[in-house]
């Protein structure tokens, strides 16, 4: 469903630009590096309200379409994503805000009728799955995707394995929640024995 986005606040921005990489440094004459804010404003503006990206808004606090997009794909590849939303799940561990007594896990059918990577047939139409696990509050642990025609059943272990907050404490922080519900797409006999 659709959200609203109105720009990252001072507080979220505060938070955010802590583990973002360094931005490029301007060499010689021509534009001005891009403003990592700006670029993430487009971002989550396109991916919270589920809107294309010709339609993103332009000028004060947006960045240019194609330059959000470029640094969307860079820091998927080179994992910044991955490192953010663990370095988040950190801070919410420190604050206590995780309630790992519960989680569940479910997944969502996205349609992919023009193709792509990773876009398969399944018996709800072509495209790919998006299989998420939450705390006993809503807050997403971890999230995978696939095509379509994979198991369901084979992504409980690969969530639970990618629930990794940072803390910077020594240790290892909790990473499993106590119980995990879930649907019967994801149960079986054998996860139950492996009790992960």
């Amino acid at each position: 469903m659709a959200g609203r986005f109105t720009g990252l606040t001072d507080p979220q921005w505060d938070i955010i630009s802590k583990f973002l990489p360094p931005p490029p440094i301007k060499r010689g004459r021509g534009k001005p590096p891009a403003d990592f804010r700006m670029i993430l404003n487009t971002i989550f503006w396109v991916l919270i309200t589920g809107c294309r990206w010709a339609d993103a808004p332009k000028k004060g606090i947006w960045g240019a379409r194609s330059t959000s997009h470029r640094w969307l794909g860079r820091w998927q590849n080179d994992g910044t994503w991955i490192r953010l939303m663990q370095s988040i799940l950190g801070l919410a561990e420190l604050a206590q805000m995780i309630s790992w007594g519960r989680a569940s896990i479910d997944g969502s059918f996205a349609a992919g009728k023009g193709g792509g990577e990773g876009v398969e047939y399944g018996f709800k139409g072509k495209g790919v799955t998006i299989h998420a696990l939450s705390d006993g509050n809503g807050m997403p642990l971890s999230l995978i995707h696939t095509g379509a025609a994979t198991s369901e059943r084979d992504q409980v272990i690969p969530l639970l394995d990618s629930v990794n907050p940072r803390t910077g404490l020594r240790g290892r922080s909790r990473k499993r929640p106590v119980v995990v519900q879930m649907d019967k797409g994801y149960d079986s006999r054998e996860l139950r024995k492996k009790n992960p």
